[in-house]
């Protein structure tokens, strides 16, 4: 009787259990990552799209992009909206870029196109990334 109710306890977990997207975590082979001309350009920033998503408007648009400038082949500068600038090294590990700053934590980009790709936070704590809440960045 126990090995039923646990079997159906589980049934019942497992339709229950949130239903999380498989976000990408490895990027298209035909972009080298760690490299900062691949994302040289201005860009929107807003979520992943796809069927049962709900999203709201982007928190950046293209009439107000966040711009992403090389300095160096390794460096990047993000310029906010507003002009505030972070510097970030890159570097490629396991199929995508991670971005690390002077100060706090990094960030994780897995290229979807040359004019698309998924940015997840690093927990500075744990070291873990963030699949379940990824940003997309779509180039203007």
């Amino acid at each position: 009787m126990s090995r039923h109710l646990f079997i159906a306890v589980l049934i019942l977990l497992a339709f229950n259990a949130p239903a999380y997207a498989q976000f990408p975590r490895e990027g298209v082979a035909e972009i080298s990552n760690g490299q900062s001309s691949a994302f040289v350009g201005a860009w929107a920033i807003g979520f992943p799209e796809g069927e049962g998503m709900i999203n709201g408007e982007p928190p950046v648009s293209c009439e107000t992009p966040v711009l992403l400038q090389s300095d160096g082949e390794h460096k990047l500068v993000y310029v906010s909206p507003t002009g505030q600038k972070v510097a970030f090294d890159l570097t490629e590990f396991s199929g995508r870029t991670v971005w690390f700053p002077a100060n706090g934590s990094s960030m994780i980009a897995v290229w979807i196109s040359s004019d698309e790709f998924f940015s997840y936070t690093v927990d500075l704590a744990t070291g873990r990334a963030n699949w379940n809440d990824p940003r997309v960045y779509r180039r203007c």
